[in-house]
């Protein structure tokens, strides 16, 4: 299961395009809360966290020690460096608090003080503290790879989390109903905040092999890619979401050479809506408590018909094997957490297994 970097990197180009013989199979080794998976970077990262406490040197082993542990769990997929994703970027850009939670291993984001009262988004700029530290990691980490391994994009989250960093939790939801035509200026306004800061950051990003790589999936694609997410859209109505937001994902979606979206199995999932932007591929978690494959199996063959698809989560080898039966393999890439590289192994045998005959796992 040690694929050569050629082969990966020919596999995921052809993922893509839908055009891969089998199905990927790849790893993610370790916590993925992100205070648990940098504990070096993190440990000096409590309460709340400023620019200057975020030390991009202290993060550099971890990063060497992530590599090393993804290179032994093996698999199709690829790992690659990023600004640290702990850190809520975006948010913090638009001056909401930042909170480092170590009970949680995850970081969160406060609402700007005073943010309800008068709604305003400034505007983006690259002098901005936390753009400057954010770039900061770039340089640093590409020279720490000497070539092993990609720089990618970080974690951005979307339209409807920025919403609800704003104007806190559910809050963006009440005032959707409440004060639609501030939230659709609001919305306009993160929307293009979000874009000029995904700029900012694959503008500086170098080219790993003719592409990039991503900050915790183990994606890397031809040219340069971004990733999107709308996790709150789970609090959204389909009305609601195609009144206020989809314009926005179309935006967003087309504003790069290639964007992923990450979508959580909860509630609203609007795929159906997603299905009809320029968006390179739909990524759609399993998460150990949620719906299993099965119940998702609608989901997944709406978006392979269409476009790649990309599960990643606590998959369990029943949800790989009902996968592998049952969703076409052309454009399905497959990411699974793992506690161990002899846990890996397993998972792979059993794709192996189940994959025999069509494009046979190595």
């Amino acid at each position: 299961m040690k694929i050569p970097l050629a082969e990966k990197l020919s596999r995921l180009g052809s993922w893509f395009e839908r055009r891969n013989e089998r199905p990927l199979i790849g790893f993610t080794l370790g916590s993925y809360y992100p205070l648990r998976r940098y504990p070096q970077g993190s440990q000096n990262l409590t309460g709340i966290v400023q620019p200057q406490d975020v030390v991009v040197s202290e993060f550099l082993g971890d990063t060497d020690r992530l590599y090393e542990m993804h290179e032994e769990a093996g698999g199709d997929l690829l790992f690659s460096a990023a600004p640290f994703f702990g850190v809520p970027w975006v948010e913090a850009a638009l001056g909401c608090g930042v909170m480092a939670d170590h009970g949680t291993g995850s970081m969160r984001s406060l609402p700007p003080p005073g943010f309800a009262e008068k709604p305003e988004i400034p505007e983006f700029s690259e002098t901005n503290p936390w753009v400057a530290k954010m770039v900061e990691f770039i340089p640093a980490l590409s020279e720490r790879s000497g070539g092993r391994y990609p720089i990618g994009v970080t974690l951005m989250r979307g339209v409807t989390d920025l919403l609800s960093a704003v104007y806190g939790g559910e809050q963006f939801v009440y005032r959707m109903i409440d004060e639609p035509a501030e939230v659709r200026r609001v919305v306009g306004e993160l929307t293009e905040f979000w874009i000029a800061f995904g700029r900012c950051l694959l503008d500086r990003l170098p080219l790993f092999h003719g592409g990039t790589g991503s900050f915790l999936y183990g994606m890397w694609s031809p040219g340069k890619h971004i990733w999107m997410q709308e996790d709150a859209a789970a609090l959204l109505s389909p009305a609601m979401y195609e009144e206020f937001i989809l314009a926005a994902d179309r935006r967003l979606a087309g504003a790069f050479e290639r964007a992923i979206v990450h979508l959580h199995p909860t509630r609203f999932i609007p795929t159906r809506y997603l299905l009809d932007t320029r968006l390179s591929a739909i990524e759609l978690h399993i998460d150990h408590d949620g719906p299993r494959a099965e119940a998702l199996l609608g989901h997944y063959l709406a978006i392979s018909e269409r476009k790649p698809l990309f599960i990643w989560g606590d998959v369990t080898p029943a949800d790989l094997e009902f996968i592998l039966a049952r969703v076409p393999h052309r454009g399905l890439a497959i990411s699974i957490i793992v506690e161990s590289p002899e846990q890996a192994r397993t998972y792979w045998e059993l794709a192996r297994s189940a994959t025999a005959g069509v494009g046979r796992l190595p």
